[in-house]
């Protein structure tokens, strides 16, 4: 009787142990015959942003820091909203959701530039469990930090010594997709990555234009991704041969910046000047 009622007991324990000893869902490369496309852009509406600006007489290294994106008063500016004449947003990133099988994954490499004391580019796209690598041409050394921008986690830390060659991994937690790499040393130092699960992705180029073929016909949603701004999906359907149109907008209003960005206390206010400056001399400092 009761190895009666232990047998129940030790095949459940059975089948929760070969349900997570089961690989995890794997993308799978096949060849894609008379595919569909969609294209289109991503536009900004509404006032154009206004770009976070930092007071470099907060940070080591001032001289170097200035060579670029710095104003008269030696604020270095980082303008997140890079905007064509004609609205077209650059740098949103474009991804299908939910695909199991499709093209060849054959992802370039990340590869990130450290110079006068800025990363470049400003957003990456990155698979779990990537390496990446940093290239450091300055001449003093930077110390970075990458965050889960969900939670705020630190995931990795990665020194970058002067004028050489780091690597570092990026391992997600759960489902989460956005990493951000910042320096400790120059907080105004930061780039962006956005976890891609398949081929089927698209950086927007300096019109705000992407193009995405060779889509297996089927069901989807699109998600579009900007690093200062709520995403948006769509759902589509895709037949074979055909072309999709579809574009978004993006409120200028609707702006989410970091949490930490939006703290007064403890910050130089924006009218504050440096010493040297023309508005500094100006006023005797």
């Amino acid at each position: 009787m009761k190895n009666t009622l232990l047998l129940p007991k030790v095949l459940l324990a059975l089948a929760t142990l070969i349900t997570f000893c089961l690989p995890a869902f794997a993308y799978q490369e096949i060849n894609v015959q008379n595919g569909g496309t969609i294209k289109g852009s991503a536009k900004m509406i509404g006032k154009m942003p206004f770009p976070r600006v930092y007071h470099l007489i907060l940070f080591p290294n001032i001289d170097m820091c200035a060579e670029v994106d710095t104003d008269d008063e030696m604020n270095r500016v980082l303008d997140d909203f890079k905007v064509s004449p004609n609205g077209g947003l650059k740098d949103v990133v474009i991804t299908l959701e939910h695909v199991e099988a499709g093209k060849p994954f054959n992802k370039e490499p990340i590869n990130i530039l450290s110079e006068n004391c800025k990363f470049f580019p400003d957003v990456n796209l990155i698979r779990q469990g990537e390496a990446f690598k940093v290239d450091n041409v300055d001449a003093v050394m930077h110390n970075s930090q990458v965050y889960q921008k969900e939670r705020g986690k630190i995931l990795l830390n990665i020194p970058i010594p002067a004028e050489e060659v780091s690597e570092g991994i990026v391992t997600f937690k759960k489902k989460y997709k956005i990493m951000q790499m910042i320096c400790g040393m120059h907080e105004f130092m930061q780039t962006w990555g956005y976890r891609v699960q398949n081929p089927y992705y698209f950086k927007t180029d300096d019109q705000g234009n992407y193009n995405i073929g060779d889509i297996p016909p089927g069901e989807y949603v699109v998600n579009a991704w900007h690093y200062l701004m709520k995403p948006q999906k769509r759902k589509i359907k895709i037949v074979a041969g055909e072309t999709i149109d579809l574009s978004f907008e993006f409120d200028a209003d609707k702006v989410e910046r970091p949490f930490y960005e939006t703290i007064k206390s403890g910050r130089i206010k924006k009218d504050a000047v440096v010493p040297g400056t023309a508005k500094g001399k100006e006023m005797g400092r």
